[in-house]
């Protein structure tokens, strides 16, 4: 963890707080873009977090990105921060030095023959983005282009939480570029880095559905006492606490194993774990609030069509629980042996780790 953690996450906290609103959230389903909120994020820095200042970034670490993503997710803010991060992480890796540009990575269809469009599914925020990082596949191997959306087509298309996963289409990707990665590697990569940026937000997003859940808790009456005062209500509450408890637990082991070899095996858990979290806490908090968290005009519904929404990306519970499994298979000691770090024939009653 970095020394400058606290700083940004107040700074992001901060500027979410002001900008990331009710109204603004509602003005951005209607079709405005967030301009004002995304400039003030381009300009704290926190779009080239995670990259060595002498190639354009701000420094810090995996934990620094991931506790960003976790305020984003806390303010509902409608942006791409995390797949912006990501994009401008990938160029200082591959090209050496960065350009703060509004753009993010995404993979192509592979064409089937010269003249077919290239077609790009769920590109997030693609109505909004100036380019696109096209990684393709030849053969085995991958290669990218960087591509400015305004040559392309774009069908508009949102998710659950009213998030643009558009469609693009293009007839040509111009000039591309090799990389030293396996076109499934970079797939894994990319999906990897997601779905942590999904523990993280999600995270966020329970911590506020909380809050709002203990707010109403305490405001609201019914037979002339305040729902926190039922035995019902209270248990409701500390199971919510408990959940959101534990998906901090988890962001922190998984953020901090990011980059090791536990790096992959921890991310999969984390997503099963938050993807059930998530939906637990989601309905609690509808449950307590009755028909009101139902309504538009409550803002309840910003968060939990965003925890409804971030489980299916970057691999449910399902795609995450087979790739653990793949993972446990491909090794030779035991699932027991590596959870524990025992081996089999060395366990007995008073076996520690």
């Amino acid at each position: 963890m970095s020394e400058m953690k606290s700083f940004i996450e107040d700074t992001a906290g901060k500027i979410l707080k002001d900008l990331s609103t009710k109204e603004q959230r509602e003005r951005f389903e209607e079709g405005e873009w967030a301009s004002s909120l995304w400039k003030t994020i381009q300009e704290s820095g926190l779009t080239l977090l995670g990259i060595e200042e002498e190639k354009g970034g701000v420094g810090g670490d995996d934990e620094d990105v991931f506790a960003i993503l976790r305020v984003v997710g806390k303010y509902a803010a409608p942006v791409p921060l995390a797949e912006v991060i990501y994009a401008n992480q990938f160029l200082a890796t591959h090209e050496g030095e960065v350009e703060d540009k509004l753009r993010v990575v995404h993979f192509a269809e592979e064409s089937s023959s010269v003249h077919s469009p290239y077609k790009l599914r769920n590109v997030p925020y693609g109505r909004y983005i100036d380019e696109v990082i096209v990684i393709q596949q030849e053969g085995q191997q991958a290669s990218y282009s960087i591509v400015n959306v305004l040559a392309g087509e774009i069908e508009k298309n949102d998710n659950l939480a009213a998030e643009p996963r558009d469609n693009l289409t293009f007839s040509n990707l111009g000039e591309t570029k090799k990389l030293d990665l396996s076109f499934k590697e970079a797939l894994e990569d990319y999906t990897k880095f997601l779905a942590l940026s999904r523990v993280a937000m999600m995270t966020g997003a329970m911590e506020n559905v909380l809050a709002l859940s203990t707010f109403y808790a305490k405001e609201r009456q019914q037979f002339g006492r305040p729902l926190h005062k039922f035995q019902a209500i209270q248990h409701h509450l500390t199971a919510m606490a408990g959940e959101v408890a534990a998906a901090y637990a988890t962001l922190a082991v998984a953020s901090a194993s990011y980059s090791s070899d536990l790096g992959k095996e921890h991310v999969a858990m984390a997503k099963i774990e938050l993807s059930a979290n998530a939906n637990v806490v989601a309905k609690a908090a509808h449950q307590l609030h009755a028909g009101i968290g139902m309504t538009y005009e409550h803002e309840l519904h910003h968060f939990t069509r965003r925890l409804w929404a971030w489980r299916e990306e970057a691999g449910n519970e399902t795609y995450w629980a087979d790739q653990l499994a793949s993972l446990y298979q491909s090794r030779e000691e035991t699932i027991w042996e590596s959870i524990t770090h025992v081996k089999g024939e060395e366990a007995h009653a008073g076996s520690t780790v």
